[in-house]
């Protein structure tokens, strides 16, 4: 199957053509309401209508239908990635959580998202899992997702959490998603790490996947016991010898400045010794062996040392495995940007349905299509783009049509066309141009929005000069 993510239409019939929702009709209608979106800037349904009455009634009128369920809408997209995933030699499925918030009169229907009883907004907590290929660090899609409302009656409960059975509690929706995962990817699990971040250091959930037999990497959170050691597992792994030294470039964020980290790793196998549950608990906690990787900053110019401790099934006999990875962590970052992309690039929080089943509907549908910003993204990014962009030789037509390279040129170069087609690290930057990009961070990369606003555009121009064309006033 291919997504052809520069062609909408194309694309959301590959993601959604396949839904499961008891009539055709209401099919081809989620299709059609994708394409719009995916076509359309603005974030509003009514606005990707682009005012045809009938238009907007149809798509209206879907999202009200009580017989379409977000549970399917998504079904459908997890199983494309699923699909997706069973040639790829090698999986990471990148977990985390996110709050979705709002404040019109839906709000009395959604749950806390924070601390705060009492805040104007309410929404769901929404938990994601991403696949990607681990080899060419590309997003496959979204393979599961949960999604739901804090109730306003627990808040102040913290503490009866102790006495709240693991399989209730928040914490759980890891191994839920895991579960979701073993659904929908069968024998292919086994080629598939999962990487999350320090909230997944559950002992509960790292016993489920040793037990499982599934693959991890998890950041460590908590200094934990270590069985027949009387050294807890930070000082222990420290004390390690150092299996060698890399660099990596730490990006500009805030008050942080760019910068270029040197980390030392060390490498230990070591045995967790169970924490202390309540006697009743139905899960029973056993001794857990597993690999700890520390990743930690050499001479770090402040006291805000850079480090990683990651507790993972992967092995660790050498330099270049225990490196593989930190690179697998550092690609956690990615769900980040789907975060990003669905509240930023797609507006999900700017929706106003006045019904909770309804908004869940428009919730799904946009966070397949911000994977699709960012997919679209790397889709453009140039593979081979080195060091020195003129070593790129693979042509713009890998990446676009005639019309739409030599439209893209005639806007951004604004000459004659040359004898032969540009190559791909060309139609990439004049792509990120069109959006707005100038490259003052002198990274040579532009992010997801700009890449999504330049093509954009030049769909606009291209849908402008075919129009032209069809009434006459251009010619080819």
């Amino acid at each position: 199957m291919d997504l052809k993510l520069e062609d909408s239409v194309a694309w959301s019939e590959a993601i959604f053509g396949k839904c499961a929702l008891g009539d055709k009709r209401l099919t081809r209608r989620l299709v059609k309401i994708s394409n719009q979106l995916s076509r359309n800037q603005n974030n509003s349904l009514s606005k990707s209508c682009e005012g045809e009455g009938a238009l907007i009634e149809g798509s209206y009128r879907f999202i009200r239908n009580e017989r379409v369920s977000a549970t399917e809408i998504a079904k459908g997209g997890y199983d494309v990635t699923g699909y997706l995933a069973q040639t790829v030699p090698l999986l990471l499925a990148i977990e985390d959580s996110t709050s979705l918030s709002y404040e019109h009169s839906v709000r009395e229907e959604l749950g806390l998202t924070g601390n705060n009883k009492r805040a104007k907004k309410r929404g769901y907590i929404v938990h994601s899992t991403m696949l990607m290929d681990a080899e060419k660090e590309k997003t496959l899609g979204l393979i599961a997702q949960e999604r739901w409302c804090r109730e306003v009656d627990s808040f102040g409960k913290r503490n009866k959490r102790t006495k709240t059975a693991y399989e209730e509690k928040e914490s759980y929706k890891w191994e839920k998603n895991s579960h979701e995962l073993e659904k929908r990817l069968g024998s292919k699990l086994v080629d598939t790490i999962s990487v999350c971040d320090r909230e997944a250091d559950i002992y509960e959930y790292i016993q489920y996947k040793l037990a499982n037999n599934q693959r991890f990497v998890v950041r460590a959170s908590y200094d934990r016991k270590l069985k027949d050691i009387t050294e807890d597992l930070f000082q222990h792994v420290g004390n390690e010898e150092t299996l060698g030294v890399y660099t990596i470039e730490v990006a500009q964020k805030a008050q942080r400045k760019k910068r270029l980290v040197e980390l030392e790793i060390k490498a230990k196998q070591v045995t967790f010794k169970p924490p202390k549950r309540r006697a009743d608990a139905p899960t029973k906690l056993q001794p857990v062996t597993l690999n700890v990787v520390i990743a930690r900053e050499k001479s770090p110019p402040t006291d805000q040392v850079l480090e990683w401790i990651l507790l993972t099934t992967e092995p660790i006999s050498t330099f270049e495995e225990v490196r593989k990875i930190t690179r697998y962590y550092e690609l956690r970052w990615r769900i980040e940007d789907f975060h990003k992309a669905w509240k930023t690039g797609r507006g999900v929080e700017k929706l106003r349905m006045q019904c909770s089943n309804n908004l869940e509907k428009m919730i799904v549908i946009l966070s397949f299509l911000a994977i699709r910003l960012l997919q679209l993204k790397e889709y453009f990014e140039p593979e081979l783009l080195g060091p020195d962009e003129n070593d790129v030789c693979v042509s713009c037509e890998e990446l676009l049509t005639e019309i739409e390279w030599k439209v893209l040129w005639k806007t951004v170069e604004k000459k004659d066309f040359p004898l032969n087609p540009p190559n791909a690290a060309w139609a990439y930057q004049a792509i990120a141009k069109l959006g707005g990009w100038s490259n003052s961070k002198r990274t040579g990369k532009a992010s997801w929005a700009t890449i999504w606003d330049g093509w954009y555009r030049l769909t606009e121009r291209v849908e402008g000069f075919l129009l032209a064309q069809a009434i006459g006033v251009i010619k080819m």
